[in-house]
């Protein structure tokens, strides 16, 4: 055998022997990020089982359990209490049919939120609030209750209808919302315009005697959601009452809209004369076309 042809055998083998072993190599490395990647995902999915299992028992408290963890809170302010263990059980709780007990103490628990302090009662307070139109939407939307706007809907009366005694009592606690003490925050701001979208809402299904003069009372509010909420449940109260609107109310819509520099208020109040019948859509788009003219000089 000549040289070459050793040298080429030689390297043949050579050659065999690293690709084999390379093989061999890559073969266990792959079994070893199989194994790696199959522990990695079956313990990924087990964290997730156990994830979904601790939401489900989280979900299946009673609103009576809720509001007691709040109290604890309101007691103790740094309390460990978990705050999810707050919001998702309440969120699930108001998903299901409530009765008027339950509503009471949803209420309730929201005053004493209200008159109490601390940057995680304030964050629980607002969650309430996000969770608190669940009430009615369930009575009037999904029940497809009709809207008879001739029926009266008093507050704290108990009615034969068990979900119009719930709604009732709903807006008797509004009512008391809106008598504490009004001091300008943000959280305040949440729990008076809350009040009131709750009361316009309701007030297009049954006629809430209170109502126009709640209404009345807030479009000077200088919180901003409050007193856009007033404006709004006075559109739609003037829109389905066809009463006659009062010189004063006129006067201070007018004020307003000298004053605002909210495109969305200032439309409003023209909105409510609109309903009101005192005025009509080309007197309004006049108006705002003034309106513009002052508040967009610079665009």
């Amino acid at each position: 055998m000549k040289w070459f042809e050793k040298d080429a055998v030689g390297f043949m083998i050579d050659l065999i022997s690293t690709t084999s072993t390379a093989s061999i190599a890559s073969t266990a490395s792959i079994t070893s990020i199989t194994s790696i990647t199959f522990t990695t995902s079956t313990a990924s999915t087990t964290s997730t089982i156990l994830k979904h299992n601790a939401m489900k028992e989280i979900r299946k408290k009673s609103i009576k359990e809720i509001c007691h963890q709040v109290d604890l809170i309101i007691n103790d302010p740094v309390s460990k209490i978990d705050y999810d263990s707050i919001y998702y059980p309440l969120d699930s709780a108001l998903s299901k049919k409530v009765n008027l007990n339950e509503v009471t103490l949803f209420c309730e628990t929201i005053i004493k939120l209200a008159k109490s302090k601390g940057r995680k009662i304030a964050y629980i307070e607002k969650d309430f609030w996000k969770l608190a139109n669940k009430i009615p939407y369930k009575i009037t939307v999904l029940q497809s209750l009709d809207n008879d706007v001739t029926e009266e809907l008093l507050p704290d009366t108990d009615y034969n209808n068990a979900d119009k005694k719930i709604l009732s009592h709903l807006i008797g606690y509004m009512q008391k919302i809106m008598k504490l003490k009004d001091d300008h925050s943000k959280r305040s701001d949440i729990r008076r315009s809350t009040s009131l979208r709750i009361i316009a809402g309701l007030n297009y299904y049954y006629h809430i005697p209170f109502a126009k003069s709640i209404f009345t009372d807030s479009i000077t509010s200088r919180n901003k959601d409050e007193q856009y909420e007033a404006l709004q449940g006075l559109e739609m109260y003037y829109k389905i009452s066809g009463e006659k609107i009062e010189d004063e109310t006129v006067q201070t819509l007018n004020h307003i809209i000298n004053k605002t520099d909210e495109r969305t208020v200032a439309s409003t109040c023209l909105q409510i004369q609109i309903n009101a019948g005192l005025i009509n859509e080309m007197k309004a788009v006049f108006a705002m076309d003034d309106w513009k003219d002052k508040n967009y000089r610079d665009f």
